[in-house]
């Protein structure tokens, strides 16, 4: 079992890019994830995309350095890689709601599962903070963005994925 990375060779906004995967399971890739400070939108089903500085981090941090054909073959041989068609596809913003001085209403934006009532489970300023909503394939994601900081305030969070990152960067998945 081990956490894997590759080089950093595949050019995107001016970085190179490299691919953080396991070996073995899912929960330990986002439990290192987690350890990195990666946005859970940076999951690609299968492995996160990772920028060159990330990557030298999670080596640091005992990801195990391998070519791409290698991540390759242990992802194939723990039967964690997707095919084309099950990749989860590139995020979209599908709303954003600009800082207003209370949390946003969001009922007017369409999903299979009810969207949580922000103000019940985070404190923020509402003033600064923004709430973008973003959408791929099968799933949604509702990001907030508190730049003078955030605190979740209630459990209600446990029953969805979510990560906070910085204490300014609150992702749910939906």
């Amino acid at each position: 079992m081990a956490v894997v990375v590759d080089k950093a060779i595949w050019p995107y906004r001016g970085k190179l890019w490299a691919h953080l995967a396991s070996d073995d399971n899912l929960t330990e890739l986002h439990d290192f994830a987690d350890l990195l400070g990666l946005r859970l939108m940076s999951f690609q089903g299968d492995h996160y995309d990772v920028p060159k500085e990330v990557r030298d981090q999670a080596i640091i941090l005992g990801a195990i350095e391998i070519d791409g054909r290698e991540l390759l073959a242990r992802l194939k041989k723990a039967k964690l890689r997707l095919s084309v068609s099950e990749r989860p596809g590139k995020w979209e913003k599908v709303h954003s709601f600009p800082p207003t001085g209370v949390p946003p209403d969001l009922s007017e934006v369409k999903t299979i599962k009810t969207l949580p009532e922000l103000g019940k489970f985070v404190r923020v300023d509402w003033d600064l903070a923004e709430v973008t909503v973003f959408q791929r394939r099968h799933e949604m994601a509702l990001v907030l963005e508190g730049s003078s900081g955030l605190i979740i305030k209630s459990n209600f969070l446990r029953k969805l994925d979510w990560r906070c990152i910085d204490g300014k960067l609150l992702e749910i998945l939906i």
